[in-house]
């Protein structure tokens, strides 16, 4: 693209815009584009170290007003942690819709307060979860998708009240991790649903990791950060490179030529091993790990 885009992600809780979308985010802002995050709920009755593992353990659990005290301590806490990460790849706008994460539902007052921040922000791109992500009556993250794409659709036309025109967005890319598999060839998309679009984040994956650190609360930090990256951000990288990220695109695009990719046509050009090596390398999130060469960086989207 030759200007600028303008990209929202939306997480159900504080720390889910990281984990699926992290890298992304950081090859954006870095290349000028404006990124901003959005958080559906508080997450602290769910997801929270204190609020959950704590009252999980307890006998009794407090009052009302005493619970509900903590659970809006322990959101500041996650709203600070929010910010710490989204600072450390670029994102300076975050938002936080505050919505109680105890029962999570698709309503018109979430649906419609979304779309007023959309039509405010107009982005090209939105990143959301899947709709039809977990068990899709009851999953947060599918519950998340559903309003999310409710927001975007009512954010197209007009809404009394509300001064922002309308605004369409372009492309939404639904988070691949959780309701997709990994697919790297045709036999790989028999059955479900399958990522289409893998964005390569090795060369921002310190990043990554840092921002993920930031998510104490959330125990998204330490060893968890170091299993995640490898298990899902490596396995997202797939045959091509060392870490990404997968997205399930939401509509098809139309292209004047047929469309190739710089890093297939590297692909199709190196040997086996070149593939393994580039493939293969692992980031040195350990300081006591000997840091090994970055393998080449190339721009995936360039179009030959």
């Amino acid at each position: 693209m030759s200007e600028p885009l303008r990209i929202v992600t939306i997480g159900a809780h504080p720390a889910d815009v990281f984990d699926q979308s992290g890298g992304a985010m950081a090859h954006h802002t870095a290349r000028g584009d404006y990124v901003a995050c959005i958080a559906l709920t508080h997450g602290a009755r769910i997801h929270d170290a204190v609020i959950h593992e704590e009252m999980h353990d307890r006998e009794e659990i407090p009052e009302a007003t005493e619970l509900e005290q903590m659970i809006g301590d322990r959101s500041d806490v996650k709203a600070q942690e929010v910010r710490a990460a989204c600072k450390i790849l670029g994102v300076e706008d975050v938002y936080f819709m505050g919505a109680d994460d105890g029962i999570f539902l698709v309503e018109r007052d979430i649906i419609r307060r979304l779309a007023v921040l959309l039509r405010r922000l107009r982005p090209d791109i939105v990143l959301t979860h899947y709709p039809f992500d977990g068990d899709v009556l009851a999953h947060p993250h599918g519950t998340a998708g559903q309003i999310a794409m409710h927001a975007v659709q009512y954010a197209a036309g007009v809404d009394p009240g509300d001064p922002n025109p309308p605004h369409r967005t372009a492309q939404v890319f639904f988070f691949g991790q959780g309701p997709a598999r990994v697919r790297t060839g045709l036999r790989g998309a028999s059955g479900g649903f399958t990522n289409d679009v893998f964005v390569d984040i090795t060369d921002v994956i310190e990043k990554k990791f840092a921002a993920m650190e930031c998510l104490v609360s959330q125990g998204y930090n330490g060893a968890y950060n170091r299993k995640r990256t490898e298990n899902i951000d490596g396995a997202f990288g797939g045959d091509v490179v060392s870490y990404g990220e997968g997205f399930i695109r939401m509509n098809a695009e139309v292209h004047y030529h047929l469309p190739l990719t710089a890093y297939a046509l590297r692909q199709s050009r190196d040997s086996d091993h070149t593939i393994m090596r580039r493939s293969s390398w692992r980031v040195p999130l350990v300081e006591a790990e000997a840091p090994e060469p970055r393998p080449e960086v190339l721009n995936g989207d360039e179009i030959i």
